[in-house]
């Protein structure tokens, strides 16, 4: 079983720097340390995006799965384990550094047709969408908050961290709120209007805001009360905002299949 010094010596031994494993898996530099020190156990999937970085030979875990499932064979367990080893491998999609680049070229897509279809709000809805979320990619990718943020001060290390999650997703909930007004701004189109998916928007961006309002929440309890226990947002924080993208990139595709009917079937006066 590979512990927080097994991590450590893995990392140091590649040369690896605890900062640039933050940015290599899309977390803080307190949640690296706590991995460390045994503090918290790494999930999985870090874990082996954790191994690729420090260059380990895969080769040598993939043979001791093997070894263990030729011994679970005997016990007629071997099904059970395949299930495992296969979700172990397939969590590994799950990371940051694919899932945000996908979803930006998914709401990308939707632009493009919108541009080319001339449905003006279409446009305006994805842009405003992918401009926020290009926003927060640029800033965590780029390792701004971990450079400029004290590495003592775990408190507005957290604050900044999820506080600018949560300031960016909010600002997306009052645009799309307020759509119909801001596309009048930019535009003299006669064509904005109202649609039906515009509720739908900011309702999943009001969503992650309160993902990011609770992840902060329980941040800054972990930090200052050491409430090892509340980690329920913590555990399962990217999964939570992967489901509001996959429920955006829904809406946004049935907004596209709609828009190939008569305008009225899916628009409202405003």
């Amino acid at each position: 079983m590979i512990d927080g010094e097994d991590l450590r010596a893995l990392r140091v031994q590649a040369g690896i720097t605890q900062q640039d494993m933050c940015k290599k898996l899309g977390c803080d530099r307190k949640t690296i340390i706590n991995y460390e020190l045994g503090v918290s156990d790494i999930p999985s999937k870090k874990l082996f995006r954790w191994l690729q970085c420090c260059k380990l030979d895969l080769g040598v875990l993939l043979g001791q799965i093997k070894a263990i499932r030729e011994d679970a064979n005997n016990s007629g367990r071997a099904k059970i384990l395949d299930f495992v080893t296969m979700g172990f491998v397939l969590s590994q999609i799950w990371s940051p550094i694919i899932i945000t680049p996908i979803y930006l070229a998914l709401i990308g897509i939707c632009i493009i047709y919108g541009v080319y279809t001339k449905n003006i709000n279409m446009i305006h809805i994805a842009g405003i969408i992918f401009i926020l979320t290009a926003a927060s990619y640029t800033i965590f990718e780029s390792g701004l908050i971990n450079k400029t943020t004290p590495d003592d001060n775990a408190v507005l290390q957290s604050i900044l961290i999820f506080g600018t999650q949560l300031l960016l997703s909010l600002v997306v909930v009052f645009l799309l709120v307020f759509r119909v007004q801001f596309s009048r701004l930019l535009s003299k189109s006669k064509d904005i209007q109202l649609t039906h998916f515009d509720s739908i928007f900011y309702w999943i961006y009001i969503y992650t805001s309160i993902v990011y309002l609770l992840a902060l929440l329980e941040d800054l309890a972990y930090i200052l009360f050491d409430l090892t226990s509340w980690t329920l947002i913590y555990d399962n924080f990217e999964g939570l905002i992967y489901f509001a993208w996959v429920l955006c990139c829904s809406a946004l595709l049935s907004m596209m299949i709609c828009s190939t009917k008569t305008p009225s079937a899916w628009e409202s006066n405003p």
